[in-house]
């Protein structure tokens, strides 16, 4: 075809340029959500089973501190804080885990073409997960803190590495390893750690003293350096994943 016949066309077929289009959208009834009830209608997409096991680790926290005679002698101090940072690997895990579900199942493609992005979905049930592991770090601490001698730094410390150790781990294996293969990598992970802390438990007296302070602060140090690159890793990856129109022009 004529290639001034082609622009004819296109000038002539050409839609007008939109008058008042800002008024029309303001006037335009549709639904509007704000971005509270947007993490609010999130909550229900968060598995049951999270808010059992953090209640369940919340309660085993609890007797482990103040009714478990077992951890009654003359070490019960520092084993009744060792028993209750094991049980936060798990904790991690699932945190972790629920995160990764969209990918893991597929899901991502189908997130990403809702109205919130796919990034901003992750990120609202993230803050979701992390408020409810917030109030179960700050009570497990109130727990120790309450049944140890040391100093408010060595109680932080010594509940919370295994959580942030393992949380450094699965957010590594998940992005490298894609589908349900991460997710029973992370549990591995932190059935490894879990039970490392427990085979350790002779250690406890050595371990939990003034002279590996430094050596606590800097692996603490770290473990949040890796989550830090891990997760805007993991953020990246999920930016990649929304739709670009541009490419479908």
């Amino acid at each position: 075809m004529n290639r001034n016949l082609k622009k004819g066309l296109k000038s002539y077929f050409e839609a007008p340029p939109p008058t008042d289009r800002e008024r029309f959208l303001k006037q335009l009834r549709y639904p509007k959500t704000t971005y509270r009830e947007f993490l609010l209608a999130q909550l229900p997409y968060i598995r049951k089973r999270i808010w059992i096991a953090s209640a369940l680790i919340i309660s085993l926290g609890w007797v482990i501190a103040f009714r478990l005679s077992v951890f009654q002698d003359w070490r019960g101090e520092g084993l009744r804080m060792w028993g209750i940072s094991a049980i936060l690997p798990f904790l991690a895990m699932m945190t972790i885990t629920e995160v990764y579900r969209s990918s893991a199942f597929r899901m991502a493609e189908l997130e990403a073409s809702c109205r919130f992005s796919l990034l901003q979905i992750v990120m609202a049930r993230i803050s979701i997960l992390g408020a409810v592991n917030f109030i179960v770090l700050i009570l497990l601490l109130i727990f120790n803190n309450q049944i140890s001698g040391y100093s408010l730094l060595q109680t932080i410390l010594y509940t919370i590495m295994p959580y942030l150790f393992v949380c450094a781990a699965c957010l590594w294996l998940l992005n490298r390893i894609h589908g349900s293969d991460g997710i029973y990598a992370c549990a591995a992970a932190a059935g490894f750690v879990s039970v490392a802390s427990i085979l350790c438990e002779s250690l406890v007296t050595v371990l939990y003293t003034d002279v590996y302070l430094n050596s606590w602060l800097t692996l603490f140090a770290i473990c949040l350096v890796v989550i830090g690159f891990q997760m805007h890793k993991f953020f990246k990856k999920l930016e990649e994943k929304q739709w670009n129109l541009s490419l479908i022009e």
